[in-house]
């Protein structure tokens, strides 16, 4: 019985698929039926049963006897109980006179009650191994009933004691062999049947063996067709028959699965005169040598006495090289099927006869604006060889080229590919070699004030995977060499910072990475050595030190500051000669990597050329909205949409430009046909609704804001929009509740107010975390998503939220004893808003700290930035010193404000000149972008040097969120940091003077 208790359940169980093997089974399905929560019970009928051949048997559905039973169950709804009851009759024993069963019970799942019984002649001897749980045994008669009885599996219950079990093995195993010398000679028997050599097999075993002289080279030969050219079918030994279909219908067909091929090469060694013997094993699973049943077994391969000495294969990877067995079958204990003496128990070899090893090669330089060309080399051999040969098998040779793209953007190397060259494929005898060409247009953003990047791949060190419990050797294998090793050019606009090198050495393996950088050229080697495939247990923990300082280094990032390549680009740009599509290409590039004046250069001459060229106007518009030349852009954009009335954003960035030029009617027009076009278009919704909210129209702006909100994703400046224009008409209660989460208060405060209301010491410092975090993670999304990228309204007041958002964590922190987390954020807040309540409660944290110098500090501070915690830090001052010298301290504290925010330059102009940049900031006090907005070009070349500069800027954590901000420059030469705007765009800095 199982119960529904979701859609997702409803999916699950909707369709039944029952499996067995048609020669030698027989099941029946007697009942499946649903018990509604009113009692009633729908029974899905039998004759809607169907029976199938698995997927991986639809080329060839005669092939094995392996079927599955689909029955669709009717009128299956959550809240309903399922019932079932199948039976298995055996009709033809798999051995005759044995039988042998397994079970696990359920795990990581709800179970009220799994009851299993078994019951069998009591005069039977049986093998039964049941760890974990006891049965009950009762005797009836002639017969022996084992039950066992398991309640209330809950998944939390079993989280630890799964990682035993799934060691240990199944729960319940039973068989009848008393010793695998039985089991060995049952499978012989049953295998031997079907070895026989008849003329085709043996004609075919004189041809690929004609010229060989020796056993090797016969046996090699034989290795070689049998695994290329048989194709393998994915059955795994158990599921179906045991029994191997005969070595000449295998032959004919051209394909088998494991214990086919294994029966097909086997003929050919004999045909040869090369003994050999089927092998038992499993593919992952260890073997429980106390109980031999062939349930403990999915995969057959192949001992072969060649010469004086035994050789392991396994033709099923179809691509390995001879001798070499996957590692995760080797060091595994196995039955060799053998009548003679050879059957039994072996442990198939531990090592390699191959040695192992990958070593990877990138040459590559960087483009002055961010492209990356490089040739890529990887080379393998031995245990990681085949990986490798098996996917490019699987992909026709037409599809190389997108194969080795996914196959390098998984190695963190994303970008175009061509030139891809593989050596052969199936000559296994020589170590696997790939090498292509890689371009990536923005592998950086030109420009950057800090970019990091990982060119060298993660070498992938395995984790421990056993209990702590076990006792057994670790598996840290394969044993080999990894080498990584990379070369990059870089040109003269970049900086590049290498991390710290790494060299650790033990006695079972050794890691070394190291950087250098000369001229430009920066050369790094990531190396690891493992020299054995199992440690002692007790070197756990030394082991995983051993890891986590590679998987440490492996965090560490290069990281480069780049600048706009002085007065080339423009250059460039002037002198680029190409067809208008070309030019428009090259004009769309410049803007992606914020090189405007390029950008605009290179659009003018396309449109110029081709004035209907599409999206032409509309990216030259672009990229004089991002040069700020409003004028233009607004021109750029009306020839756009008189050649496209519909185009689908022409409007809507026109509708911004006049925005932000103050023909707010025209900008009202524009938006409106912009949702004409795109009626669900969330941004042209908010930018149209916090205008007509900055003029006034309250009740035009509610209905647009509510249908931003209503569009996902979520966009707390929308929200904090609407809540205020819920507060002006009166709607409180609606405010409240988008304030709420928001802001952490339910009143529409604006100013100060919003940070007072905030940082309260009754809020529910759990809940705050959790309401902070997640309006951090949408604006983080938005600028993820690019929708900041214009550096519009809605970039600049998102600020203040995000200084909201960081003072509510770090307040939230401290309440809960987290003071060092807590200042972090506090401090960060406090350089972003200057909020007066802000630094009160920095001056909390800091005196909690016992740092009672600089909490009077930011008390005095708190005071001097006003607010409505002036009473409350004039109080807190007074306690902590002097109260007569606390008014000095305010006025000292007043004059630091602006200088707080302030930044000195280098001399740009003998005149007296000023003009204004933004700014943006990514996880770095240096910014990554400074725009000229407007003002005396004589400064435009500020830009370089503020990109150089470190502003008081500071983020608390790793995430996607920006600080957006603008600054002034002036002969001087200084620069002051714009603290954010409220939604009226109210400056509130004071003026810099020269």
């Amino acid at each position: 019985m199982i119960r529904i208790q979701s859609q997702a359940g409803v999916e699950e169980f909707g369709q039944m698929v029952f499996g067995y093997s048609s020669a030698t089974e027989k099941l029946d399905v007697e009942y499946v039926r649903v018990r509604k929560a009113d009692g009633r019970v729908v029974v899905t009928p039998e004759s809607t049963a169907q029976d199938f051949a698995p997927d991986i048997l639809k080329e060839a559905p005669m092939y094995s006897d392996y079927r599955q039973r689909h029955i669709s169950v009717a009128s299956l709804q959550p809240g309903d109980t399922l019932e079932y009851r199948t039976v298995t009759h055996i009709v033809t024993p798999l051995a005759a006179g044995h039988f042998w069963y397994e079970h696990t019970f359920p795990k990581g799942v709800y179970v009220q009650e799994d009851r299993l019984e078994i019951e069998v002649p009591k005069s039977r001897e049986i093998k039964l191994k049941t760890p974990k749980r006891a049965p009950e045994i009762q005797e009836n008669g002639d017969r022996r009933v084992y039950t066992w009885l398991v309640k209330d599996i809950a998944p939390e219950r079993d989280q630890d004691e799964d990682r035993d079990e799934e060691e240990a093995g199944p729960d319940v195993q039973l068989t009848t062999f008393t010793d695998w010398k039985q089991v060995a000679q049952w499978y012989a028997k049953l295998q031997g049947e079907r070895m026989t050599v008849d003329d085709i097999v043996r004609k075919k075993a004189e041809e690929l063996t004609k010229g060989a002289n020796t056993p090797a080279e016969k046996a090699r030969r034989l290795y070689d067709f049998v695994a290329r050219n048989v194709r393998y079918v994915s059955i795994s030994l158990g599921v179906g028959r045991y029994q191997p279909h005969t070595a000449s219908d295998v032959l004919g067909n051209g394909y088998g699965d494991c214990k086919d091929k294994h029966t097909l090469f086997s003929a050919l060694l004999k045909a040869a005169g090369i003994q050999s013997y089927p092998v038992l094993i499993h593919s992952s699973r260890k073997l429980d040598v106390d109980v031999p049943s062939p349930a403990q077994f999915d995969h057959v391969i192949t001992l072969a006495r060649v010469g004086q000495g035994l050789t392991w294969l396994d033709t099923t990877p179809e691509v390995t090289p001879y001798g070499l067995i996957l590692y995760q079958l080797r060091n595994k204990q196995a039955v060799v099927a053998s009548e003679d003496t050879e059957g039994g128990l072996q442990r198939t070899p531990a090592d390699s006869p191959i040695k192992s090893f990958v070593h990877f090669v990138l040459d590559g330089k960087f483009s002055e604006f961010g492209a990356l060309d490089a040739t890529l080399e990887f080379t393998t051999q031995g245990d990681r060889d085949w990986p490798m040969r098996a996917g490019f098998r699987r992909v026709p040779q037409a599809k190389w080229q997108d194969f080795v793209k996914v196959l390098s953007a998984n190695w963190g190397l994303p970008g175009d590919v061509d030139d891809v060259q593989v050596d052969p494929i199936e000559d296994t005898s020589k170590p696997f070699h790939l090498k292509y060409h890689l371009h990536q247009d923005g592998y950086f953003q030109v420009p950057s004030a800090s970019a990091n990047f990982r060119p060298i791949p993660p070498l992938g060190v395995p984790a421990v995977r056993a209990s702590e419990k076990s006792t057994e050797p670790i598996n840290i294998g394969p044993a080999g060499e990894v080498d990584y090793r990379i070369r990059l050019q870089f040109p003269a606009n970049y900086t590049v910072r290498t991390p710290l090198a790494v060299t650790m050495s033990r006695d079972y393996g050794a890691y070394s990475s190291t950087y250098s950088l000369n001229k430009g050229l920066l050369e790094g080697e990531r190396k690891l050595t493992v020299k054995v495939n199992e440690l002692p247990a007790a070197k756990r923990a030394d082991y995983e030190s051993f890891r986590h300082v590679t998987s440490s280094d492996e965090d560490q990032v290069l990281s480069c500051t780049i600048l706009t390549p002085s007065g080339q680009g423009t250059q460039m740009a002037s002198k680029m000669e190409g067809t208008p599509a070309e030019l428009h290409k090259a004009g769309v590039k410049a803007f992606e990597s914020n090189d405007y004046r390029s950008a605009i250069d290179l659009l003018k001459r396309a449109v110029d050329a081709d004035s209907s060229l599409k999206d032409g106007w509309y990216d030259l518009g672009l990229a004089y909205a991002g040069a700020n030349n409003h004028a233009e852009a607004i021109r750029a954009f009306r020839k756009q949409i008189e050649l496209d009335p519909n185009h689908k954003h022409a409007n809507g960035d026109l509708a911004m430009e006049l925005q932000q030029s103050g023909q707010t009617d025209e900008a009202i027009a524009a938006y409106r046909k912009q949702l004409g076009i795109a009626p669900f278009e969330k941004a042209a919704h908010k930018n149209l609704g916090v205008l007509l909210a900055q003029l006034g129209h309250d009740a035009d702006a509610r209905t647009e804001l509510e249908t931003a909100v209503s569009v996902p994703p979520d966009d707390p400046d929308t929200k904090l929009a609407l809540a205020q224009v819920y507060t002006k008409l009166g709607e409180n209660a609606k405010a409240q509740e988008l304030l709420k989460g928001l802001t952490g208060s339910a009143g529409g405060e604006s100013g100060e107010d919003i940070f007072a209301a905030a940082l309260r010491s009754d809020i529910d410092p759990a809940q705050t975390e959790t309401d902070a975090q997640q309006v951090l993670y949408d604006i983080g999304g938005q600028f993820d998503a690019g929708e900041f990228d214009r550096l519009g309204p809605s970039a600049f007041s998102s600020m203040r939220l995000v200084a909201l958002a960081w003072s509510r964590m770090g307040w939230a922190k401290y309440l809960k004893g987290e003071n060092l987390a807590a200042m972090q954020f506090l401090n960060s807040a406090w350089l972003l808003s200057q909020s007066g309540t802000v630094a009160n409660r920095l001056g909390q944290v800091l005196e909690k700290q016992g740092q009672r110098d600089k909490a009077r500090h930011l008390y005095a501070l708190a005071v001097a930035a006003g607010g409505k915690d002036v009473p409350d830090s004039r109080e807190r001052l007074g306690k902590l010193g002097d109260a007569g010298a606390a008014e000095k301290e305010v006025a000292q504290a007043a004059g630091e404000l602006v200088p707080a925010r302030t930044v000195k330059l280098g001399a740009i102009t003998t005149k007296t000149a000023s003009a204004r940049f933004n700014l943006v900031f990514d996880s770095s006090p240096r910014p990554e972008r400074a725009e000229f907005v407007d003002g005396d070009e004589s400064l435009r070349s500020a830009g370089e040097q503020l990109r150089e500069k470190d502003f008081p800027v500071k983020f608390p954590d790793v995430s996607s969120v920006k600080v957006v901000t603008r600054s002034g420059a002036l002969r001087g030469c200084r620069v002051q940091r714009r603290i954010p705007a409220d939604r009226k765009g109210t400056d509130r800095s004071r003026s810099c003077v020269s």
